[in-house]
């Protein structure tokens, strides 16, 4: 008898077992094997915060780096207090310079003790101008020990729109300002600003490791950048850029095996289903190409949004809810929402348990079940994949989508959205597990230097009285 003709003589109505199952384990090697003190350069306003968060929140989330921000400005606002003005900052004030420099020894005091606390490679993120050559003197003398690597980052914006238009994010953001007038804010910061533009000097030693951004990395200048992961970190920061956009996450209508509470599988769209993509795609023209909505007053400060792009997965399901959305061909040729299949945003694949319901699965491998139960983030499904698969393929999606400055819709799955949102969101990959992505929703979300802004739209509601939680990953 031949392996798969004793395969189905078998009872199939036996639990399946698995005796000797294969666990996730930690790698041997990690993305970073050096431990690397990354220090921002710039003026305020340049969007160096904004590309420290992002920078470590990427390395975190997408490759397990043990990385932290150390912000200066914070440091200072516990130490003082957050109401200071402009003139704290002039390096004509002795006084108020000698306390700076105290609350900045401090920091890179706790910047040593971050990067020793364990044997695994360690990323410290120093959030602050480093101005003066005489500051990263300070900062190479202090931190440049025990082999700590040593990359200085500078941001630059010379776009005059650019920079009125980040400026304005950073003075309604940054704890400084909260609760003070708008002009009155303006005035004191852009005092700040030439306070610290005095004593300016911008990278230019060729015998240190430095990134130089310009204008969200419309100019990248390398100096000394060798090596797998600062060469990751390049190709990251050349993907970024500070400008406020809009992300908008949508979740398939009701599939067919939404419907009967199976999971993955390529199904069509049931009824409601189809009536979900015919109010996306009115919320998309209405709401998406007009900048947040017409009756809206603050609109996206996206770049374009006649320009949105769209994003599906291969699977039947998602292309079917995208297929009312138009696409209209704008004058310089621009075609609105064309859609781009990603297979990276396929839902996590069951493997051989794939078209199944959760209850069969109990029933017939019991043992699985539990052990997914148990720890869903490195759980692999047999012949399938497990959440952190599914994170490291999204990792290249964000990676491109992270560059255009429109609008993006994303009509995905749940695992799939799950990963996405808790990225944006700054929440553990743990919580991508168990993080809410209901059906006939949209998440909207727009990433800013300090947080990310989120809004949720409910477009339909199911008249067959099921549920919106439908059994998924």
């Amino acid at each position: 008898m031949s392996a798969v003709e004793e395969t189905k003589a078998k009872d199939t109505s036996k639990p399946i077992t698995n005796e000797f199952p294969q666990a996730y384990n930690e790698p041997d090697s990690y993305f970073c094997e050096e431990t690397y003190a990354l220090c921002m350069v710039g003026l305020p306003g340049m969007g160096k915060t904004f590309v420290a968060q992002r920078l470590a929140r990427w390395l975190e989330f997408f490759h397990d780096v043990t990385v932290k921000v150390f912000n200066l400005g914070n440091a200072r606002r516990k130490a003082v207090g957050s109401k200071v003005s402009s003139e704290f900052f002039n390096p004509s004030k002795h006084g108020n310079q000698e306390v700076y420099k105290k609350i900045r020894s401090n920091v890179i005091q706790e910047i040593k003790e971050f990067l020793v606390a364990d044997k695994r490679p360690r990323i410290a993120i120093y959030d602050a101008c480093s101005h003066t050559k005489e500051t990263r003197r300070y900062l190479e003398q202090e931190l440049g020990k025990k082999n700590t690597k040593i990359i200085f980052i500078e941001c630059i914006v010379n776009d005059k729109l650019v920079l009125n238009e980040y400026l304005a994010e950073v003075q309604k953001d940054m704890p400084d300002y909260k609760g003070l007038d708008g002009a009155q804010t303006r005035k004191d910061y852009a005092k700040r600003i030439e306070h610290f533009r005095k004593r300016y000097e911008p990278l230019d030693d060729e015998s240190k490791s430095w990134i130089k951004l310009v204008d969200n990395a419309e100019q990248l200048t390398l100096n000394r950048i060798s090596g797998f992961f600062p060469g990751q970190i390049v190709n990251f920061l050349m993907n970024l850029h500070t400008v406020p956009r809009p992300i908008y996450l949508s979740r398939h209508g009701q599939s067919q095996y939404n419907a009967l509470g199976k999971i993955g599988g390529d199904s069509g769209l049931t009824l409601e289903g189809l009536k979900y993509a015919k109010e996306l795609a009115k919320f998309v023209k209405e709401h998406v190409l007009t900048g947040g909505g017409c009756e809206n007053k603050e609109k996206d400060q996206c770049e374009n949004a006649s320009h949105a792009r769209l994003y599906t997965s291969t699977l039947r399901r998602t292309n079917e809810t995208a297929q009312f959305i138009e696409h209209p061909i704008q004058p310089d040729g621009w075609v609105t929402m064309r859609k781009r299949q990603w297979r990276a945003l396929d839902e996590l694949f069951a493997g051989v348990f794939d078209g199944m319901t959760y209850k069969e699965i109990s029933e017939k491998c019991p043992e699985a079940y539990a052990m997914r139960k148990k720890n869903k983030l490195s759980y692999r499904y047999p012949r399938g994949e497990s959440y952190l698969d599914v994170i490291k393929r999204v990792e290249q999606v964000m990676l491109h989508m992270q560059r255009h400055k429109d609008p993006v819709v994303i009509v995905a799955h749940q695992a799939i959205l799950r990963v996405i949102y808790t990225y944006f969101m700054g929440k553990p990959r743990e919580d991508a597990t168990k993080t809410a992505i209901p059906l006939n929703t949209v998440i909207k979300l727009t990433p800013y230097a300090y947080n990310t802004k989120e809004e949720r739209f409910v477009l339909h509601k199911m008249s067959t009285g099921d549920t919106d939680e439908a059994p998924s990953h």
